[in-house]
């Protein structure tokens, strides 16, 4: 979405990135943030968008870091709400059992070494964060929005919509920004990039990870190289391989591990984000 559709021949134009986000936003200490900063850099960028464009900020890492549990996501909130209180906030969410898989395979990506089981336990370590499901408890992060924007200007979107309907969900986001520059989707923006390395990969990856230097694992025992390039790369171009990838297909040990930890974790807090939303949300395989 930040690269395809939040777009100028889409009606759309971005006026702040991630660097952008966590250097005015998420990094500042709290008893240091300044809301005039990013105030500052928002004017600033103003000039360049055109009567006709939405400005845009787009940036995940506003909802909170999954791998430390999503703290602070409401502290998030609240900062924007005093640097731009008249913002309509759009949230993409995607159902829990699927999304989980995927958060530990970006923690190998970024260098983890636990094992998934391990990983998704957390910690109780005072003082220490790790992985919690209750950051995708989806309803309390849409309620706190609502109520410092107001639920008229906060718009939930699933990724699930956007792979059934990407035409529907497209014009959905236009109608709620008021946008109305947008057309219709460009065929370029259509694409689709291609998958992250299999799950049935993960128990290599993270092995490898032992071995080289990372976000996570900045000082290895033994140092072959950099994730997610070097070593981690070669192995994932590997797994990826047509006759591993038929072989393989059918494993997903991730997956399975998430289905077995977390059924029926997310049923009531579903439950709580359907009877939230100020238009038609389509859970269809959701918990």
């Amino acid at each position: 979405m930040q690269r395809l559709l939040f777009t100028p021949e889409h009606g759309y134009r971005q006026i702040a990135g991630h660097g952008d986000v966590f250097s005015h936003i998420v990094q500042p200490h709290g008893l240091q943030f300044d809301p005039d900063g990013m105030r500052a850099l928002i004017s600033d960028r103003l000039s360049t968008v055109a009567e006709s464009e939405v400005p845009v900020i787009s940036s995940e890492i506003l909802s909170g870091h999954p791998f430390q549990g999503g703290h602070e996501s409401d502290v998030y909130a609240e900062r924007l709400a005093r640097i731009a209180p008249d913002a309509r906030i759009l949230i993409s969410i995607r159902s829990q059992l699927r999304i989980l898989p995927s958060v530990y395979m970006q923690y190998l990506l970024r260098g983890g070494t636990m094992p998934w089981e391990q990983f998704f336990e957390g910690t109780d370590e005072p003082g220490y964060f790790g992985f919690t499901p209750q950051h995708f408890e989806y309803d309390h992060l849409v309620a706190q929005y609502q109520s410092l924007f107001g639920a008229g200007n906060v718009h939930v979107l699933t990724q699930e919509r956007l792979q059934k309907d990407m035409d529907g969900a497209a014009r959905a986001v236009a109608d709620f920004a008021g946008n109305g520059g947008f057309a219709a989707l460009s065929a370029a923006s259509r694409r689709v990039d291609a998958a992250s390395y299999p799950e049935y990969g993960a128990p290599v990856l993270r092995r490898i990870n032992h071995v080289q230097s990372s976000t996570l694992n900045p000082a290895p025992l033994l140092n072959l190289g950099t994730t997610p390039k070097g070593l981690y790369k070669i192995a994932g171009y590997v797994l990826k391989r047509p006759f591993l990838a038929k072989l393989l297909a059918g494993r997903k040990p991730v997956s399975d591990h998430v289905r077995r930890r977390f059924a029926g974790r997310f049923h009531d807090s579903n439950l709580r984000l359907a009877r939230l939303a100020t238009h038609p949300l389509d859970l269809e395989g959701y918990d």
